[in-house]
């Protein structure tokens, strides 16, 4: 017995190294593609109304509501009242061949994209969730053009938090998938380990079993956690947005109470 307990600490050692280094690997990668990417270093915003048409925005161009954002600078907060903002980028007049734009953060519920007038996307979160991330093509023929977001929400939050990437598509969808990984990895690992100790349990003395159980439980709530916080899934499977939400919800609330009997 002393010897399968031994066993199963090594186990789950050898585990936590293989998903310490994935993740160390994860963020490395990540890291290094986004030294690569171009960032525009302004864009505008302005206050709306969910009424808006993609037209009348066009039409002013000029007007004094427009405000100029810094990449890296503070977004303004969003008012009270205020429940849509407006956001206009400028495209570099020149552009190469499959080239694309990717903003990592954006809280927003609703989203809908456009290059002068033309529809390029549609996102609409129907559960209280307002953190985005985008990626789409832009053609040589956009170069010089604007691309315009209608961002609305019922929350807190509204607006770009985070730079605003160019550059070669594949680049853009490497760093896309790589922003997640450490999550999801992390997710898989810790239910990975959840599962493993939950075997070993049944060879494990009465009196240690339940303690086992209970630690199995924790582990298997954070990775569910981690999996669920992931606006990957969001972006992604939109349709099942509820779902994943209730069951983030549950998870933390289950990982509390475990922790809480732990301590």
């Amino acid at each position: 017995m002393q010897l399968l307990q031994q066993l199963i600490q090594l186990r789950s050692k050898i585990g936590l190294f293989i998903l310490f280094g994935l993740l160390f690997t994860a963020s490395y990668t990540f890291a290094d593609q986004s030294e690569q990417m171009k960032a525009i270093p302004t864009w505008e915003m302005m206050w709306g109304t969910p009424t808006d048409q993609i037209k009348d925005v066009i039409a002013l161009s000029e007007s004094e509501r427009w405000m100029t954002i810094t990449s890296g600078g503070i977004a303004p907060n969003k008012p009270s009242e205020v429940a849509t903002a407006w956001v206009r980028i400028q495209l570099p007049s020149q552009l190469p061949r499959d080239y694309g734009m990717y903003i990592d953060g954006i809280y927003a519920q609703q989203m809908s994209m456009y290059i002068e007038g033309r529809v390029l996307r549609e996102v609409n979160f129907d559960f209280p969730f307002d953190e985005q991330r985008s990626l789409f093509p832009i053609s040589a023929e956009d170069g010089g053009n604007y691309v315009y977001l209608k961002l609305q929400t019922s929350m807190d939050r509204l607006g770009i938090h985070s730079q605003i990437e160019l550059d070669h598509y594949d680049t853009l969808t490497h760093a896309f998938i790589f922003r997640d990984l450490q999550n999801i990895i992390l997710g898989f690992g810790f239910l990975f380990i959840a599962v493993i100790m939950l075997i070993c349990a049944s060879f494990l003395k009465q009196s240690q079993r339940a303690t086992w159980i209970s630690l199995s439980l924790m582990i298997l709530t954070l990775g569910t956690i981690f999996l669920t916080y992931s606006p990957f899934l969001y972006a992604n499977f939109t349709r099942f947005g509820g779902i994943f939400l209730t069951i983030f919800d549950l998870s933390l609330a289950v990982f509390f109470t475990f922790v809480a009997l732990f301590l």
